[in-house]
């Protein structure tokens, strides 16, 4: 059963934070795959259509890109009410993919199930809306030779600017895993103009007056050894190891999420450091 551990001891896994003793699939990667298997690529829904294993039980590669936890934007096309989930179909022009959704509510579900309500009338459904922007994230997965999301996490998405930085992301990293972008010159502290990048550097995460960046150095920190299966940062810890408003933790973290430095994993308010 998932547990939170105390804010204020140390746990079996070193540091608080989200201990999950059940067990999962992959979470006995060997450390030498490890660092791979954490990495958030941002692609298209065909890109994970089309994507193969080349060996058996191996990644999944598109592109020169193995992808093993993925996120991509979309338009929720349908929502569907199931026994123990509901199903959200994701169009985002390039192709459309069915995400399960579970429900922690068996009563909820058991409700909707027996028209008690309107159709897809769970509290879980009416998160989301037909014609909506969402932001998926995930571990990628085959089964019965269909692609899947496994663990999805699913965010509406509040403002348009969003789908256009996943999609300019997602070039960015094909254009990088195919030779025609270096990533060290896109990841320069100063812009070419002289100007200050945008985002946040690995050399900038030691200024304490930065809650952004105190946020992230301290999220590498507890993730640092971890399996993304078993193990997250929760919001409250976050707020209270650092001594920063919740909101404002939560702030960070959407931030922090949108430039690919960390993501959620068991919801939205647990993250893991890449």
């Amino acid at each position: 059963m998932a547990t939170y551990q105390p804010y204020n001891q140390y746990s079996t896994v070193g540091g608080g934070g989200f201990e999950n003793s059940d067990s999962r699939p992959n979470s006995g990667e060997s450390s030498g795959n490890n660092n791979r298997s954490h990495t958030l690529t941002p692609v298209t829904i065909k890109q994970i259509l089309e994507s193969q294993q080349q060996v058996q039980d191996g990644p999944f590669v598109m592109h020169n890109q193995e992808l093993h936890r993925v996120c991509f934007v979309g338009v929720v096309r349908n929502i569907t009410d199931n026994t123990s989930n509901i199903n959200v179909t994701v169009e985002d022009g390039t192709g459309q993919v069915d995400i399960k959704k579970w429900s922690e509510d068996a009563n909820d579900m058991a409700m909707s199930q027996e028209g008690k309500g309107s159709k897809d009338s769970s509290q879980v459904a009416q998160q989301y809306h037909v014609g909506g922007y969402v932001k998926v994230f995930g571990a990628l997965q085959e089964f019965g030779g269909k692609r899947y999301v496994q663990y999805a996490v699913i965010k509406n998405i509040a403002s348009f600017n969003d789908v256009l930085a996943h999609h300019l992301e997602a070039i960015k990293c094909y254009a990088i895993a195919n030779g025609k972008l270096a990533g060290s010159s896109v990841e320069k502290n100063e812009g070419e103009d002289g100007g200050r990048s945008l985002f946040v550097k690995d050399a900038e995460t030691n200024d304490s007056g930065n809650p952004l960046q105190k946020i992230l150095a301290y999220c590498r920190k507890q993730c640092e050894g971890k399996d993304a299966n078993s193990f997250a940062v929760p919001i409250p810890l976050i707020s209270q190891a650092l001594n920063v408003d919740e909101n404002t933790a939560r702030d960070c973290c959407t931030t922090l999420t949108e430039q690919g430095f960390i993501y959620p994993t068991f919801d939205d308010n647990h993250f893991f450091a890449l």
